[in-house]
């Protein structure tokens, strides 16, 4: 039980801005899918299926960021009722100041062994945890 508080600790401090005007980590989430993904992918069902949310609250945290001018939308080339969603300039920008970066420099300040025990460990208990698999993208 120490070590997943611990674990919850350690991600909860990855992000120093709490306040409702900062980026919340499920839209650092959905900036970091749209920065990887390719654009056919790039929707809010695609996006809901990856974090295993429902589309609801997917859709409220694209609407905020698009309202921050980090993302836009447009109509599916495929589906007009679907749209595509993109990573803005200012979007781009943003993630290069991703909070998780400084989370993965403190992994990669470990020593090798212990990079490579964690790593390992996590993706274990990721991949195991109730009986869900999880997709990389």
């Amino acid at each position: 039980m120490a070590a997943i508080v611990l674990l919850e600790r350690f991600v909860r401090d990855i992000y120093p801005e709490k306040n409702s005007s900062a980026i919340q980590p499920l839209q650092w989430s959905i900036l970091r899918y749209l920065a990887r993904m390719p654009d056919d992918r790039c929707e809010v069902r695609w996006i809901a299926q990856y974090l295993g949310l429902t589309r609801a609250p997917v859709t409220r945290a694209v609407a905020t960021l698009e309202n921050r001018n980090l993302v836009s939308q447009k109509t599916s080339r495929e589906d007009a009722r679907t749209n595509t969603i993109a990573l803005t300039k200012q979007g781009i920008a943003t993630l290069a100041k991703d909070p998780i970066l400084g989370a993965a420099e403190r992994i990669r300040a470990l020593p090798l062994d212990d990079q490579t025990q964690f790593i390992n460990s996590v993706r274990s208990l990721t991949l195991n945890f109730g009986g869900r698999s999880v997709d990389r993208p």
